[in-house]
């Protein structure tokens, strides 16, 4: 992750609530895990998919800068779905 773009998110992204009087989430009690409350992408593709749709990061940053980061993730996402991981290289092994 970019660190730049991860601050520059939250700062857009707070002041687009506060900008649009958008209501809190209520807090989280408990174990957050169990919980149900809604939770970051665990994949890169999620995060793309999600960023690559969001109206919101359109509307802060740009439809230019959203492209740019959409197609940056594309490319990464190619790099690494080329490659056999030790993982997939052992598990094949396996069955064999």
């Amino acid at each position: 992750m970019n660190p730049y773009l991860a601050l520059s998110a939250m700062l857009a992204g707070g002041l687009y609530g506060i900008e649009n009087e958008l209501e809190l989430e209520p807090a989280t009690l408990g174990n957050a895990y169990t919980s149900g409350a809604p939770t970051v992408p665990t994949t890169m593709r999620e995060a793309r998919d999600l960023f690559a749709n969001s109206v919101i990061a359109k509307e802060v940053f740009g439809e230019e800068v959203v492209r740019h980061y959409v197609n940056y993730a594309d490319v990464e996402l190619a790099a690494f779905e080329s490659v056999i991981t030790d993982w997939e290289l052992r598990r094949g092994f396996e069955r064999l």
